[in-house]
């Protein structure tokens, strides 16, 4: 190799370490890049700041990110959490428009900057890159301006230390008294309807009143009785339906007679209660028992296994429930109440 070769490659050794250090140059604010020429201004809104305000950085871009033949988006890089050592970023990079006569005139770039210690700050370069419509990618820095943080002057020949205050009492109000007791008075109401409810639940009873009817137990159902005869459901093609209100019918029958909570029980549990309770009413003969067994089988055969009884059963059935009730009926209740 001549010298003169060599000569030229040492003077160009500089010019290529430069434009690598050039494109290598983006990285996280905080850090000053080297090997820099030229950088664009930013500034802040405002040049000083008392402690804990908040301030915002604007970094100005070039007329080629309005042009849309030119710059396909600008984008910045990932903000840390301090811009230097004091400085908070509360807010990351946020592009603005600002438009004039309604016209495109600047897009500016914002950080939010706050402090929380006085004294004098140089913000540092801050890297945006224009992402071009051909593919490549400028990289704009901006070099940072100086915040100033100040502190609230405390005049100490005037200034006096207190103590800390005692906690401040003050008399208790007619309001806050009907306040307290209406808190109670409807706490005491919740808990009142909630054991009703709960009692009344287990009873298979209503909320608010008794299902004990104002008339006797027998004549309450005979009435039922007489409807559903003048109705000949079974007539109609609904014989379930009318299985299902006769034996009803009789359910709330042995409720109001002797108190059995049969509305929620099964035939054969029903027909136990009313031998348990033959033992005490001399009514409730095993005939009787028998009789309504009757019922209750060819009730629970058209409900559960689709059986069609004959219409002399159905009319049997309706018999069998009236015989029930008139031969189990205290009479005796009905002329006390007359008397």
């Amino acid at each position: 190799m001549k010298p003169k070769h060599l000569f030229c490659i040492i003077l160009l050794i500089p010019a290529f370490l430069q434009a690598q250090s050039g494109s290598e140059s983006v990285r996280l604010p905080g850090v000053t890049p080297a090997g820099i020429r030229q950088a664009r201004e930013s500034v802040l809104d405002r040049d000083s700041i008392l402690i804990g305000d908040q301030v915002w950085w604007i970094l100005s871009l070039p007329d080629q990110a309005r042009d849309p033949s030119f710059t396909r988006s600008v984008e910045s890089p990932e903000m840390p959490g301090e811009a230097v050592e004091g400085v908070e970023i509360l807010e990351g990079v946020r592009f603005d428009t600002i438009f004039h006569r309604k016209k495109m005139q600047e897009i500016q770039a914002r950080i939010k900057l706050t402090s929380f210690d006085s004294g004098s700050y140089s913000l540092p370069y801050m890297p945006l890159f224009l992402k071009r419509v051909d593919g490549g990618t400028d990289t704009l820095w901006f070099k940072g301006p100086v915040l100033y943080v100040n502190t609230i002057p405390v005049d100490t020949t005037s200034f006096k230390a207190y103590g800390l205050k005692p906690q401040m009492k003050y008399p208790i109000t007619a309001a806050e008294i009907l306040s307290v007791a209406g808190l109670l008075l409807a706490l005491a109401a919740i808990v009142y309807l909630t054991v009703r409810i709960i009692r009344r639940r287990r009873q298979n009873l209503p909320l608010f009143h008794s299902l004990k009817p104002a008339e006797p137990p027998h004549v309450v159902a005979l009435k039922a009785l007489d409807k559903i005869r003048a109705q000949q459901l079974w007539k109609t093609q609904k014989v379930k339906h009318y299985y299902t209100v006769l034996t009803d019918v009789l359910r709330i029958y042995f409720y109001n007679r002797w108190g059995i909570q049969a509305m929620e029980q099964t035939s054969a549990e029903m027909l136990g209660s009313l031998n348990s309770v033959s033992e005490k009413d001399e009514l409730l003969t095993k005939e009787v028992i028998t009789e309504l067994q009757k019922v209750l089988n060819t009730s629970d055969l058209v409900k559960f296994a689709k059986y069609v009884p004959a219409e002399n059963e159905n009319e049997e059935s309706l018999a069998l429930a009236v015989k029930f009730v008139t031969s189990t009926a205290r009479y005796e209740e009905t002329e006390n109440k007359e008397e």
